[in-house]
């Protein structure tokens, strides 16, 4: 398993599991080193996830909150790789990264009818507000960490 920034031919594997947002805004992302990929090697000779045809099984894309604080929009694995610590050794990576690039925190949201806060809050992110976003039932609830 491999945690690193994606190859421009990875985007088309990107999407499959970030359809979130444009593939113009994703290959943006990319080109500023805003998107982290989770990678099995051993998908190709039949490891964890042989069904599998390629090796991207997660993605963690951020931006930045006022352009200043670093904040999580997503982060995602394939479903046969989750509950298994990889979603944690993304976090701990993008952290570690932010902090050796001189932010002191990080931000990130979740809704509050998912069950991501039980994963934030453990990681040691703490509520700082919420909101109710357009066309949105649940209430966004905003989640800081000091690093």
């Amino acid at each position: 398993m491999e945690i690193r920034l994606p190859f421009g031919r990875e985007k088309n594997k990107i999407m499959k599991l970030d359809s979130h947002i444009p593939p113009e805004a994703l290959g943006e992302c990319m080109h500023n080193g805003q998107v982290y990929v989770l990678i099995d090697d051993s998908v190709k000779n039949g490891g964890l996830n042989h069904r599998l045809k390629d090796p991207v099984v997660g993605v963690l894309r951020y931006g930045f909150f006022w352009q200043t604080i670093p904040f999580l929009d997503l982060i995602i694995l394939d479903e046969n790789y989750r509950n298994k610590g990889f979603g944690t050794k993304m976090m701990d990576k993008w952290e570690s990264d932010m902090k050796i690039m001189g932010y002191s925190h990080v931000m990130t949201s979740t809704q509050a009818d998912e069950s991501a806060y039980i994963f934030y809050e453990k990681r040691g992110y703490k509520k700082a507000g919420g909101f109710f976003p357009p066309m949105q039932d649940a209430e966004e609830i905003i989640y800081v960490k000091e690093l």
